[in-house]
C-alpha cells in the first residue's frame, strides 16, 4: 500500500491542470512569462509523478485475489475537476501572487487529503489512459479501481494492487505463450 505522504503526492498531482490555466492567465494575460513557464513545467512534473507512483505500485506492490460483485463508472466524476480547472480563467485573470493565501489553501488541501482515506478520481490519469470504477467486493467493501480497461464483466477482474485503504488497481496479468 501506498505510504501516507506518497498517497498524498499522488492526490495532488489531480491539481495538475490547474497550472495549464495559471499559466494562460500568467502569459497571456500579465505577460509574466517567466510565470507561465513555471506553471507549465509544475503541471508537466505532477503528470510525470502520477504515472511514476502507479506503475512503480503496479509493478512492486503483491498481487491480490479479488472477486468484484459490483462494478459502477467513476469516470463522470472528473468532470467537476475542469470546473477547478477554469476558476482562474472565469475570474479574469485575477490570480494574484499572494503567496500566504495560496500557502494556505495548500496546507489546508494537503490536510484533508492526510486525514481522509479515500483515493480520489484523478484527471492526470485518466488522461493517460486509466478509467476509475467503483467497485463492491463479494466482502461488501467498495474501493475505487483504476484499469486501462473497459469493464463490460466483473469476473474479468481477477487480481488487483492495492494503493489506498479504499483504493485499488487492477494487476497487470501475464499473457500466456503458446
Amino acid at each position: 500500500m501506498l505510504g501516507k505522504p506518497t498517497r498524498v503526492l499522488l492526490a495532488l498531482t489531480a491539481i495538475a491542470p490547474v497550472s495549464v490555466s495559471l499559466a494562460y492567465v500568467f502569459g497571456a494575460r500579465k505577460g509574466e512569462w517567466l510565470l507561465c513557464v513555471l506553471a507549465i513545467c509544475v503541471c508537466l512534473i505532477l503528470g510525470i509523478i502520477s504515472s511514476w507512483i502507479i506503475t512503480e505500485a503496479s509493478a512492486q506492490f503483491e498481487k491480490l485475489p479479488v472477486v468484484i460483485k459490483k462494478v459502477k463508472s467513476a469516470d463522470k466524476e472528473v468532470v467537476g475537476f475542469f470546473v477547478a480547472y477554469a476558476l482562474p480563467l472565469i475570474f479574469k485573470g485575477e490570480a494574484g501572487l499572494d503567496f500566504g493565501a495560496w500557502m494556505l489553501a495548500g496546507g489546508m488541501l494537503i490536510f484533508v487529503l492526510w486525514t481522509t482515506h479515500a483515493l480520489h478520481v484523478n484527471p492526470v490519469l485518466g488522461l493517460l489512459g486509466f478509467h476509475f470504477y467503483e467497485v463492491e467486493t463479494q466482502e461488501g467493501v467498495t474501493y475505487l479501481m483504476l484499469t486501462k480497461r473497459t469493464i463490460n464483466n466483473v469476473s474479468s477482474i481477477k487480481s488487483v494492487v492495492q494503493l489506498t485503504e479504499y483504493g485499488i488497481l487492477e494487476a497487470k496479468t501475464k499473457e500466456k505463450t503458446k
